[in-house]
């Protein structure tokens, strides 16, 4: 210790000293004095660093603390420079005090990147690496690292499809080839291979390293067909031996941006049975409106369930006034309307008075506000020695779903120790516990989603005993409280990663990197539904999955300068991977208790238990040389060669070769630097494959089933011993390039991605037994571009700092290549469709050679008619089914165009409505900062796809009979009588569903397969441009004063406040315009999220 203050004494003496040899000019009368600090990019004081007025000798050092005192003239330019910093200019105003950071001038320079078994100069980065570093992660107040990199990186496509707390967005790089759910990235956390990032802590991540194209991700082989993103965790420092702290705290608020315009109770009932008394869909108008059978019937106070009985344990609460009082007393009428809530209305059918009560369900019981709490505290530090990181944290989300969360508790643990000057051990320890809450995860929230959020708000949501009322009978119960009271769910997996490794060097430039790793991850789920009036079986389910990786690497790489002038970066390897899955699975019912919760006391004859094993390996041998002559000159050459357990004996190996050059220009002694000041061209070549099958795929399954009572084996799965590799060839060519010493930077790709082979589920005839087989289908195209601008577009003396990012890409998806099978383009699916232009019947939809992917088809809606005299001339509509088939429209139903002029509705009628997916996204960045203060602001767009609205759709057909209506029914918007054709956007409204009784004036669907949306909403009257602008995040920061942290005793304390997903500008007519598949259909909505934070660091 008092070694160290000798030290610094020694320093104070010396600056001291150096500040008098700045000669300091007679004090002019219009000179003034300034003080200031000087800071690096982390926030430590820059000692000794140079503060001279510019083009003057008028200067100084800054001390030990980074503090400088300095007299001069109004007005003046300040020049702050230090070795191995960049320069930067300051102009003095009226202030007397500055805070100026200096940024390190190596990283802006020569920022490493990690490509893969190693780093590289992003100066000498010939192929499609994007990096995005810690500082740009934790700008942001999102808790999820992917949905961090939204707009950071082009032609990385982020897709929050969904508000379910801990769900992970859609990632895609460059497109898909058919299927988004497999066409993910590959992500490799610090060299360990996983198919997702759950369970990882941003608040643990150093960097993010996005590899776009096949010349950057071929080092990774079979598994690398759709990119891959690699995450470095933090690995503590080794600067001066202290430890540093940081704990911090966010606290975050969500709930519903918007919901979709629900009726209330009154004019749905109104509406209702309005539409119902005319007979139209169903001629039952008395069974109907008074039976009890639906939200919108009377005839509840006769309801009778076993034990349940009356008006009180009926579903719905809508009733004859009088007769309720006749039944049950007018006391107990009146406490129902004066302490209860209940309302009474005029029927317009039978003009006597209603008794209901709304539940306002879906804007007061379904949804809840919801906090989000998240605790992290980390340490690190290290020496000559070597560094560690280590980091707890733990985050509680509650869903705006009521019911819905997630708990996740992480640790993380990173050393790295110095065990000789030339070898060197790594280990790594990660843990994550998650629990999930989620909406019937077993049934993927379609009972409380799907169909809970549109369920009319005149069911009851109590018994009179105080128990939750079922809402709709059956399997689907719509009521969240009864789900809530009855249902036991638990939802939790275990994910441990363990990892070793060794960096020897062997001698100079010659490293040898063995590595081994253990990844083990468990799911246990557990479902348990009590005894209620219409489950009385007691389901119970109970599932154990538990999945093994072994991964072991070992690595020699070699680098070495020559003469100065040439640089040789040389890497080989082999990889072993093991993948052991193990599946469990129990059912059973018919317990004689709920106090046991398991599947023991079930029925031993209603139980059944299937189970199964998977073991897949993977072997691969890789190898890269990176070289370049003067930085000017760049070449990469990469190959692996990969052999994969799954595939049959003659496909179990493939060579993935990959390579790039590249030319920096601005090193040339001719290049002209006046206002480009960088520029690097770049090409690429490479190959990837894609080996997700498992070995049921080729060898087949065989599963257990009962025959006559006794126990046999059934084939389950079919076999296809011939299926290969999908492999997918990518090439690359683009520029980087900045100007005016680049404060503007510029980077522009275009690419070609073939993927030929590639694997599919083939459908099958029914008679084979199998509805499907793995198969290899031809070759898909996905070709774009992508932009990204990045501008600092105010000046280096500017108090304020601003820096805005802008990124841009295009991509199409096509069929390339099918196999022959005698069709137009060797179409697959699809179907025949009139022409206008060929005045013919063409072949068009599903897949065929040279036609983009993800059409979207419809029957195109004209309007409404009128009277009935307009619709007794309508075409013979094929659609319209079951007994309603030669019933002849009438006034309100919707006039479909017959494109042919046959006389007659049907799938060759059709048109092309849009795209699914947008071709074209973006986003536009902004950074601000002022002394303390940080802004942020994003904003992201995409445009070119269409969507259904099938929540609206199903609302006015009123499907299943039980749908709540919307404001369409009265605002106008829906057909109630003559003359209201001219204005009315949707056809009539009828209480007995549009599409069982098969009337198809709103829901209509396509038979030629892959046209079909699947939402029975193919039609134009329900789609829509899908275009939109997001106003995604806008967060401020502020960072406290270095003077009031050292009274703190603290190194820094920042605070954060900030919103996402704030909204949108769209066309779109539902809520999330996010929605890639062409159809909304009530998914769990997307929330608005407000944030604030505080962290200190010790």
């Amino acid at each position: 210790m008092r070694k160290i203050t000798r030290i610094k004494c020694l320093i104070v003496v010396l600056l001291t000293f150096i500040g008098t040899l700045a000669p300091v000019h007679a004090q002019q009368s219009g000179n003034f004095e300034i003080s200031g600090v000087v800071k690096d990019t982390s926030g430590e004081p820059v000692i000794g660093a140079t503060v001279i007025v510019k083009n003057t000798q008028i200067g100084t050092t800054t001390d030990v603390d980074g503090k400088f005192k300095l007299k001069v003239p109004h007005k003046s330019l300040l020049q702050i420079s230090f070795i191995g910093m960049k320069t930067k200019d300051l102009k003095v105003t009226n202030n007397t005090f500055y805070e100026i950071t200096l940024e390190d001038e190596s990283v802006l320079l020569d920022e490493v990147v990690a490509i893969g078994y190693g780093t590289q100069s992003k100066a000498t980065v010939t192929s499609g690496v994007v990096s995005v570093k810690k500082a740009e992660l934790m700008s942001s107040v999102s808790a999820s690292p992917l949905n961090n990199l939204q707009g950071k990186v082009a032609g990385l496509d982020i897709r929050q499809t969904t508000g379910q707390p801990g769900a992970q967005p859609v990632v895609l790089i460059r497109g898909g080839a058919t299927d988004p759910a497999n066409d993910s990235p590959l992500f490799v956390i610090d060299g360990v291979v996983r198919s997702n990032m759950n369970g990882l802590n941003q608040e643990d991540i150093e960097s993010m390293e996005v590899l776009k194209d096949a010349a950057s991700a071929a080092i990774y082989g079979a598994k690398a067909a759709n990119g891959i993103i690699l995450i470095t965790t933090k690995q503590g420092s080794s600067k001066d031996g202290k430890a540093t702290i940081s704990a911090s705290y966010r606290l975050g608020v969500e709930q519903i941006r918007q919901h979709y315009p629900f009726s209330g109770a009154r004019d749905y009932l109104y509406a209702s049975r309005l539409a119902g008394s005319r007979g139209i869909n169903d001629a039952n108008v008395s069974g109907r409106l008074e039976g009890g059978a639906y939200p919108y019937s009377t005839g509840n106070i006769n309801y009778k369930n076993g034990a349940l009985e009356g008006y009180g344990y009926s579903r719905f609460t809508t009733e004859y006034l009088d007769d309720l009082i006749s039944n049950m007393g007018q006391s107990y009428v009146d406490d129902l309307l004066n302490r209860q809530g209940y309302e009474t209305m005029t029927d317009p059918y039978s003009g006597k008075q209603l008794i209901f009560k709304d539940n306002h369900y879906q804007k007061d019981v379904l949804f809840q506000t919801a906090l989000t709490h998240n605790y992290d505290l980390s340490v690190s530090g290290g020496n000559d020695k070597g560094n560690y990181y280590v980091s707890l944290g733990y985050i509680n989300s509650e869903g705006i779903v009521l019911g819905t969360g997630y708990d996740r508790f992480s640790l993380t643990a990173n050393g790295n120790y110095n065990l000789r000057s030339n070898l060197k051990l790594t280990v790594g320890l990660k843990h994550s516990t998650i629990s999930n809450k989620a909406t019937d995860p077993e049934n993927s929230g379609t009972s409380t989603m799907d169909r809970s959020s549109r369920y009319p708000t005149t069911f009851r949501l109590y018994y009179d005993d105080g128990t939750p009322g079922i809402g709709e009978a059956g399997g689907s119960p719509r009521n969240r409280l009864h789900e809530l009271y009855y249902q036991d769910i638990s939802d939790k997996a275990y994910r441990n990663t363990i990892q070793l490794g060794l960096d020897w060097e062997i001698l100079k430039g010659l490293h040898f990197k063995p590595s081994a790793s253990y990844y083990m991850q468990e799911n246990i789920y557990r479902f348990f539904e009590k005894y209620n009036e219409f489950n009385k079986g007691r389901k119970t389910l109970e599932k154990h999955d538990q999945y093994k990786q072994i991964m072991a690497d070992a690595v020699f790489t070699y680098d070495k300068v020559f003469s100065d002038k040439h640089t040789l970066n040389a890497m080989i390897g082999m990889n072993y991977t093991q993948d052991d899955t193990y599946k469990l699975k129990g059912t059973g019912s018919e317990a004689p208790t709920d106090y046991v919760p398991t599947l023991a006391p079930t029925k031993p004859d209603l139980q059944r238990t299937t189970s199964s094993l998977d073991k897949e390996v993977l072997v691969g041998f890789f190898a890269r040389v990176n070289y370049d002559y003067k930085r000017r000159y760049l070449l990469t050459v990469s190959a692996r060669y990969d052999g994969a357990s799954q595939f049959a004996e003659d496909h179990k190996f493939a060579l993935f070769p990959a390579v790039s050059g590249g030319w920096n220009m601005h090193y040339e002694d001719w290049f002209p630097k006046t206002v480009v000041s960088r520029m690097k061209l770049r090409a690429s070549w490479g190959q990837t494959g894609n080996n997700k099958l498992s070995y049921s795929n080729t060898q087949g399954e065989y599963a257990s089933y009962i025959y006559a009572g006794n126990p046999g084996v059934l084939n389950s799965v079919l076999a296809n011993n011939s299926l290969v590799w999908e492999t997918t060839s990518n090439v690359d060519y683009g520029f980087d390039a900045g100007f005016f010493d680049n404060r503007l930077e510029l980077s522009v790709t275009g690419y070609n991605k073939l993927t030929s082979d590639r694997l599919y589920d083939k459908a099958l005839p029914a008679q084979t037994g199998f509805s499907s087989i793995k198969a290899n289908l031809g070759t898909v195209q996905n070709k774009g571009f992508e932009l990204s601008l990045t501008a600092h577009p105010l000046s280096t003396t500017s108090p304020v700092n601003w820096d805005v990012t802008g990124t841009f890409s295009m991509n199409r998806t096509y069929m390339k290549k099918l196999p022959y099978n005698g069709r137009d383009k060797n179409r697959v699916q699809g179907g025949l469709v009139w022409d206008a232009k060929s005045g013919t019947y063409v072949e068009t939809g599903g897949l065929a050679e040279g036609e983009r992917i993800g059409g979207r088809w419809g029957y195109k809606y004209l309007g409404v008619y009128d009277t009935d005299e307009e619709a007794a001339k309508a075409p013979v509509d094929t659609k319209v089914s079951g007994s309603k088939m030669n019933k002849k429209k009438v006034a309100g139903d919707a006039i479909w165009a017959d494109l042919d002029n046959n006389g007659v509705i049907d799938d060759k009628d059709i048109t092309f409505i849009g795209w699914a997916n947008p071709d074209k996204k973006g986003a536009l960045i902004n950074n601000l900062s002022y002394k303390n203060f940080s802004l942020r602001l994003v904003v992201d767009f995409a445009l070119g796809h269409s969507i259904a609205n099938i929540w609206r759709c199903r609302a006015n057909a009123n499907a299943r009979n039980a749908i709540i209506t919307t404001t369409d029914v009265t605002n106008g918007n829906i057909w109630w009588q003559t003359g209201d054709a001219a204005t009315a956007k949707y056809p009539r409204y009828d209480v007995a569903s549009d599409w069982d009784n098969g009337y198809r004036n709103h829901m209509r669907t396509i038979a030629y397969a892959g046209m079909n949306s699947n939402g029975n909403a193919d039609n134009t009257a329900y789609y829509s441009k899908g275009d939109y602008l997001c106003f995604r995040e806008v967060s401020l920061g502020y960072e406290l004063p270095r003077s009031i942290c050292s009274k703190m005793k603290v190194k820094g304390v920042s605070l954060n406040a900030g919103v996402t997903n704030i909204g949108y500008i769209t066309a779109f007519d539902g809520l999330n315009p996010e929605q890639y598949d062409g159809q909304e259909t009530g998914e769990y909505f997307l929330p608005i999220q407000f944030n604030f934070g505080v962290r200190l660091t010790f």
